[in-house]
């Protein structure tokens, strides 16, 4: 007992083991609660309308279910029409006011519950896929906890620093000597710490467990824990028939096994390399160097060693395809582990720990050659460390302007015009769409981007300007392996003083690793909306991305993303360098300040379609048959520059054009609406 104590005693006190463990739960609880996001954010910010919906359906699939959705979809799209048609009879004069609020009035109410029904409909279309095993259920939680094959490296650098000193201790302050000639030799002394720092491992990873599992029940609630595992969309294809919370104990479980069998690695490097840092660097290796260089997720889950239990959750996900669109193909991207494939890796993993232990009494046993060094086995112990590194990576592959900002229009997201150049994207030839710029006192016309790998960079057919810089999107490809990918979206900034570029925003999009301590790590959703951009605009600290209807506020030091705007399917959008002007779902038109949040209905201008100048705000009014005109932004007087009425209209920086309603030919006029002439085409 006095042994047992004397090595408490030492690990936790002297070796500040207890320090170690309280940070690591200080760091881990306060990570947790500063960096932790729903995997759909969505569904938060419409938490009061998605949950009306899921208190009706949750649970099994029906056919009741089915015929809810049907209606509920049928109601929603008779309501946008039926309020569209309100709107347009309103502005068209053939009802009043009061005819007109009472008509729209249940309708929006309706409609106030549309984001949430589209929540919902998304889960629905994916359970009716496979009804048997899917259910209806608030995913936010089991998905924080579940849904993730992360790699704790709080929990990786707390088991280095707490278990490494265990034998390094002795060997830095040479006190292995003196034990080794003791009568018993230090087999005693070994079993005792062996069973010290097991025992430590296993209830640290107990807790740490119950802390994550308790963080998520308090945030987001962990009920319907005996639905399917495959109610998660992340082990939709699984074949392991289990609930979630047996999946949660199944990791809890795996996480435990991997984590005593890293211990045991540590301590057999420490005995048999007897340095406290070659053991930190080794055993860091021997876990990170898979788990980044492996490009095939599911390959570290088949390589014998504490990896791949340490993560754990990949041994309930089943086969995972991914579409490529450069091969038109479905390529793997997660390999399902089978239950055989498990066994052996489980009993591998075993054996070789078994095997560590056991090495660990023997280089423990033989006081009389404490002293002596072996050099061939250190020399043989350290070709075994970089073989196993070796074989575990086999097969893989390395893994603007300040102060005034010019306007911006959604319309004109393929042009920009400076004092000297004009650049706009050149679609004459449609197999080499391009951008280019064409010098205005010459004409001569360039190329506008550089790009030596076409292969592999594919850059977007919209520009941004602003002075004498101008912004394109770009993406990166990676054709190498098996597999082509897009792995990164970046925003580049020219300066077309020099035509020097620089990346003024990096996006990683592929997710399949992770990034130090998973707060890098690509979200599925979004690098799904980068893929989906197709027009930006910036200022000073922010890029703003137009996607999927709607805009996306990414901080241009940090990368944080926020939504800030929706917006209906097609609609006018417009920046001035600090407020977006935007078209809502009544077709009035919206400003929005970038640095207050707030926003303000422009009265009496109804319009899906408008162009921003420095001056005024030109738009098809809707209350005068599509005529053009124009609202004086200091004062907001109106003023009519057309008296017929356009389909649509574009303007530069002395004409506006538009395509006559009536004869379907495209005009131009100047900006007061006189010299007006035919283009002809």
């Amino acid at each position: 007992m006095s042994l047992w104590m004397y090595e408490m005693k030492k690990m936790f006190i002297h070796q500040k083991g207890l320090l170690f463990i309280g940070l690591f739960f200080v760091f881990s609880l306060a990570s947790m609660i500063l960096f932790d996001k729903p995997a759909n954010p969505d569904i938060e910010m419409n938490a009061s309308s998605y949950l009306h919906y899921l208190n009706q359906v949750q649970g099994p699939y029906s056919e009741e279910t089915g015929r809810f959705f049907a209606e509920e979809a049928a109601r929603m799209s008779d309501a946008k029409i039926a309020l569209q048609k309100a709107t347009d009879d309103y502005y068209d004069g053939k009802i009043g006011e009061r005819e007109f609020l009472a008509a729209t009035a249940p309708l929006e109410k309706l409609l106030q519950n549309e984001k949430g029904f589209q929540l919902i409909y998304e889960q629905y279309a994916y359970i009716r896929e496979h009804p048997d095993n899917r259910y209806f259920l608030y995913t936010n939680g089991w998905d924080g906890l579940l849904s993730n094959d992360r790699l704790d490296f709080l929990w990786l650098l707390l088991l280095l620093v707490l278990v490494t000193p265990v034998f390094c201790f002795e060997f830095e302050s040479r006190m292995d000597s003196l034990i080794l000639t003791a009568p018993k030799g230090a087999r005693h002394h070994a079993v005792c710490k062996v069973c010290l720092v097991l025992i430590t491992v296993a209830a640290l990873s107990l807790l740490s467990a119950g802390l994550r599992f308790g963080f998520y029940q308090l945030k987001y609630g962990l009920e319907n824990g005996r639905y399917p595992l495959q109610s998660l969309t992340y082990f939709g294809t699984s074949a392991k028939p289990m609930t979630l919370f047996e999946t949660f104990l199944g990791v809890t479980a795996g996480k435990l096994f991997g984590s005593l069998c890293f211990a045991i690695l540590i301590m057999f490097v420490s005995v048999c390399m007897k340095k406290y840092a070659f053991t930190l660097f080794s055993c860091t290796a021997l876990i990170l160097l898979p788990y980044f260089g492996l490009r095939l997720e599911s390959s570290k889950y088949v390589l014998p060693g504490p990896l791949g239990f340490m993560v754990s959750t990949g041994f309930f996900r089943g086969n995972e395809y991914k579409r490529n669109p450069f091969k038109d193909q479905m390529d793997v991207v997660f390999r399902e582990v089978s239950n055989t494939a498990w066994v052996l890796v489980f009993a591998a993993t075993l054996g070789l720990s078994i095997g560590m232990f056991a090495a660990i009494l023997i280089r423990q046993t033989n006081g009389w050659s404490a002293g002596k060094r072996n050099a061939g086995r250190r020399a043989s112990f350290l070709l075994l460390v970089f073989c196993l590194a070796a074989s575990a990576l086999s097969g893989c592959t390395a893994s603007g302007n300040k102060g005034k900002s010019d306007i911006y229009n959604y319309a004109s997201m393929q042009s920009f015009e400076n004092e000297r150049y004009r650049f706009y994207v050149d679609e004459t030839d449609l197999e080499h769409i391009r951008i280019v710029f064409e010098d205005k006192q010459t004409g001569v016309k360039r190329d506008f981007i550089r790009n030596p790998m076409p292969a592999l960079t594919r850059v977007a057919n919209t520009i941004y300007g602003n002075g004498t810089y101008v912004y394109y999107m770009k993406y990166d490809s990676d054709k190498s392996g098996v597999m082509e990918t897009v792995t990164r979206f970046a925003v580049v900034e020219v300066d077309t003083k020099t035509f020097r570029e620089r990346i003024i925003f990096e996006k990683k999009l592929s997710a399949d690793q992770n990034a130090l301590l998973g707060l890098a790590k690509a979200n599925a959703r979004d690098a799904g909306f980068f893929l989906t951009v197709s027009s930006f605009f910036l200022d000073e600290r922010n890029l703003y991305f137009i996607g999927q209807n709607e805009i996306r506020r990414v901080h241009r030091r940090t990368g944080d993303m926020s939504v800030i705007l929706r917006l209906p399917a097609s609609t006018s959008v417009a920046f001035d360098g600090r407020t977006i002007y935007y078209a809502n779902e009544k077709s009035q038109v919206v400003k929005y300040d970038t640095k207050t949040g707030s926003e303000t209905v422009i009265p009496d201008l109804v319009t899906r379609s408008f162009v921003l100048t420095d001056t005024e705000l030109l738009f098809l009014n809707r209350k005068d048959q599509q005529k053009i005109y124009a609202l004086d932004l200091r004062d907001s007087t109106l003023r009519k520059i057309t008296d017929k009425s356009a389909l649509r209209f574009e303007c530069d920086r002395q004409y506006i054009y538009y395509v006559n309603k009536s004869d379907l030919k495209k005009y131009r006029i100047d900006m007061e609406g006189q010299n007006e002439t035919l283009v002809l085409d």
